[in-house]
């Protein structure tokens, strides 16, 4: 790689265009350990050839007097996707042999957590196939570099940057010369995942679902709140932190990692009793009254196995004290009848 680079850097220095050229290196995440991403150089020993070429790039770009900016741009795609492609092309619905390592999500969220937050841009492969050009514009300006048209298209065939893989994976961009929802295809594919390799997914989606927050789309979502021309009116509901548990069990954690199943209660019929509180001055406006009707409206719904008294005012104290919430907020307390085994209103289906 770092063979390549020197020449790259080099063309750019002979075009007179060293403070206005890009340099795009494509990487695998399974090869991230090979990378140095102390000094963004490619690892090697000391005596190797990579470390060789390294240091004749240093001093090509010592002595040319030009300043670089590096970035990673992570891309991720949603690990049921990818494995859906890994088995379609390995022809063998029971793979039971597809390592978490082949997903590659997991390895991007060690990248990320190596680089700092401003040289990292995640982008959601979804968002890219779905606007091109809204996320290779913004791309551009995280970059700093001008954005063209000419992104959107290329040249249908083989390319020699493809790599050793393309002969698997890229029949459908051979046939294509610019962005197409469908890839060519004249219609959507379907696949069945076994669940021999669902534990390989399970291991995925965590990663996945961070680094998902992360992306420009993410942070520009659809929030319902006043039209007031603000994602978020009180700047405290951008990041604040959430309690979700199970009686004896429960958990802080961001907003946008908080979750229940769709086989809840609530989400299922909307089975569930909750309670407004507000805080005041550091204190909770007739909290004792909330609980009473709380665990009343628990007790003529049929509510079985609910969080004692103790474990309620413990979670409550706690989220607060976690946000530093101690005067003019609002919450939301809800209690649900649980997950359900499956979709059905009947209450005694558990």
């Amino acid at each position: 790689m770092n063979e390549r680079l020197y020449h790259a850097i080099k063309s750019l220095i002979d075009k007179g265009k060293e403070h206005e050229g890009c340099i795009f290196l494509k990487q695998m995440a399974k090869f991230a350990h090979l990378f140095n991403f102390n000094t963004n150089w490619e690892a090697g020993d000391t005596n190797s050839e990579a470390n060789q070429w390294k240091d004749k790039c240093l001093k090509l770009i010592s002595e040319s007097n030009i300043k670089i900016q590096h970035y990673h741009v992570i891309l991720i795609r949603d690990p049921v996707s990818c494995v859906g492609s890994w088995v379609a092309k390995s022809g063998d619905v029971h793979n039971n042999n597809l390592h978490p390592d082949e997903v590659g999500v997991n390895q991007l969220l060690e990248v990320y957590s190596k680089v700092t937050e401003n040289r990292a841009i995640v982008i959601d492969s979804d968002d890219l196939a779905a606007c091109p050009s809204k996320v290779l514009q913004e791309l551009c300006v995280a970059v700093g570099i001008d954005y063209s048209e000419q992104m959107l298209t290329w040249e249908a065939g083989e390319h020699k940057c493809d790599g050793p893989w393309a002969k698997w994976w890229y029949h459908d961009v051979w046939k294509s010369s610019g962005w197409n929802l469908s890839n060519g295809r004249t219609q959507k594919q379907y696949r069945t995942i076994s669940q021999d390799i669902l534990p390989t997914i399970r291991m995925a989606i965590p990663a996945y679902n961070f680094l998902s927050t992360l992306t420009a789309a993410h942070k520009q979502r659809n929030i319902t709140t006043p039209p007031t021309g603000k994602l978020f009116e009180d700047p405290r509901n951008e990041h604040v932190l959430v309690y979700v548990g199970t009686p004896s069990k429960g958990r802080i954690i961001p907003r946008d990692m908080a979750s229940i199943s769709p086989f809840d209660s609530s989400v299922q019929g909307g089975d569930a009793c909750w309670e407004g509180l507000r805080v005041y001055n550091g204190r909770i406006f007739h909290l004792d009254h909330h609980l009473d009707r709380l665990f009343r409206s628990a007790k003529a719904l049929g509510f079985e196995n609910v969080h004692n008294r103790e474990e309620v005012v413990d979670a409550i104290f706690r989220v607060l004290g976690a946000n530093g919430m101690r005067d003019g907020a609002h919450m939301r307390l809800t209690l649900t009848r649980g997950e359900k085994c499956t979709s059905s209103m009947n209450p005694l289906f558990k």
